[in-house]
């Protein structure tokens, strides 16, 4: 019986189609092992970036044996790099990672997944909150990271950290969302409100995203202490975006007026309000003398220094709630920020300090013997009993600078305490003859 040409081919065909099938289906990882986790970071790894910030600096090149040993050699530009991470949050190509990241980089290189390269430029920075957006140049839309939220975090749940650790792009580590509202006291400053993870977080992931288990951008990986290990900490993604955002609209966190101030609560936990200004925010939202502020949008307050880092990225436009006890009962006050003015700044500065200045133009200054091309911001008054005259601030002392930068005009000055506010702290420095004394103020 002869087998016809056609049932042959066809035959041959079938076993074809099942011996390919076969060789891709050993390729393909089974549906059990693309677990909730894999896909997870598939929805987010392409808008990761790696992030390289080189700083030029001049240092010492020796050129023989003899000034290897004994010093010397002629100056020489050197480049230092710093390596980090950060994710693409809005696909107009705007990248979210940490101030520390960029801090001193002149020249900034960002790289993704697909080994494609660009020029980044600052847009704008939040040095206190560590945080900094980058712009990306492209003529393509680029994947943005899916966003998720950190008001609602369980202990527990898996977190997964995307970065470049030691260089090592696009790694992946896994642990669980290990606490929340932690404080991390480095290098003589407290950082507040973290999210404190076991995911791996080395050096070179900051600035890359902590993510969940749907794949969505729970917050910014951003420290590690230097001596544990399976502890690492985050900002939480809805206080970092609030910052961006802003960024974004401005290139800078705008100074706001609140228009309380507060001080440590006899030693509990909170912050008790002392004095509320009237036609404030603040008195506007009902906040009463005496309240004691121990929650903002839910992240416990618990002292003042915490109450001023939760308030100082909330740009102009947003609304806060303050969980406030008042006569042993828990409220909530919502409050939105003022625009901070100069004409504000001062009278925050004056009542804080009982100073009052004035312009000296530079004639006047010349008849003191003193020679200031633009002139000269001195003390006029001080008031009796305040913080400056028991610093020993005297009228006639020159203000010669405030947080380092220089002042010698009163516009200079609001400017200057404007920038200081944002912080809550001021650093005048002040001439008398020819000796210079720091002065230190608390804004409040």
């Amino acid at each position: 019986m002869r087998i016809g040409h056609a049932w042959l081919r066809s035959r041959l065909a079938l076993a074809g189609a099942i011996a390919s099938a076969a060789s891709i289906a050993a390729d393909r990882p089974s549906a059990a092992r693309r677990t909730p986790l894999v896909q997870a970071v598939e929805r987010t790894k392409a808008a990761v970036v790696n992030i390289n910030a080189q700083e030029v600096v001049k240092a010492r090149a020796p050129e023989d044996a003899f000034e290897l040993f004994f010093g010397g050699g002629r100056m020489r530009d050197q480049i230092r790099t710093s390596l980090g991470s950060g994710f693409v949050f809005d696909p107009a190509g705007f990248v979210l990672t940490n101030y520390h990241v960029v801090a001193r980089g002149t020249r900034i290189q960002v790289s993704f997944e697909d080994g494609s390269d660009y020029t980044a430029k600052v847009v704008g920075t939040d040095p206190g909150g560590d945080l900094a957006v980058l712009k990306i140049e492209s003529n393509k839309k680029l994947a943005a990271a899916p966003l998720g939220t950190s008001t609602d975090l369980m202990l527990g749940e898996p977190a997964m950290a995307i970065g470049n650790p030691f260089g090592l792009n696009q790694s992946v580590s896994v642990g669980v969302v290990s606490a929340l509202h932690r404080t991390v006291r480095a290098e003589n400053r407290s950082y507040y409100d973290f999210i404190q993870t076991d995911a791996s977080i080395n050096p070179g992931n900051s600035g890359g995203p902590l993510i969940n288990a749907d794949g969505e951008v729970i917050g910014v990986c951003s420290a590690i202490y230097a001596n544990a290990q399976g502890i690492g900490f985050a900002i939480p993604i809805d206080r970092a975006l609030r910052v961006a955002r802003e960024l974004v609209r401005s290139g800078e966190l705008a100074a706001s007026f609140w228009g309380f101030d507060a001080s440590p609560s006899n030693g509990k936990p909170g912050a008790r309000v002392d004095s509320v200004e009237g036609g404030s925010p603040a008195a506007h939202a009902g906040l009463k003398r005496g309240d004691v502020v121990v929650s903002v949008d839910r992240s416990p307050v618990r002292d003042v220094d915490e109450l001023r880092f939760l308030l100082h990225d909330v740009p102009l436009g947003a609304r806060v709630t303050l969980g406030v006890m008042r006569d042993g009962q828990k409220l909530d006050v919502a409050l939105s920020p003022a625009p901070l003015t100069p004409e504000r700044a001062m009278a925050s500065f004056e009542s804080a300090t009982g100073l009052k200045l004035a312009e000296v133009s530079p004639a006047d200054a010349r008849r003191a013997g003193i020679e200031a091309p633009r002139g000269l911001v001195a003390i006029d008054q001080v008031k009796r009993g305040s913080a400056a005259q028991r610093g020993g601030l005297r009228a006639g002392d020159i203000v010669v600078a405030v947080n380092s930068a220089e002042v010698d005009t009163l516009k200079d000055f609001q400017k200057a305490m404007g920038n200081a506010r944002k912080s809550g702290r001021a650093v005048l420095l002040v001439q008398r003859g020819y000796r210079l004394v720091e002065f230190p103020v608390d804004l409040g």
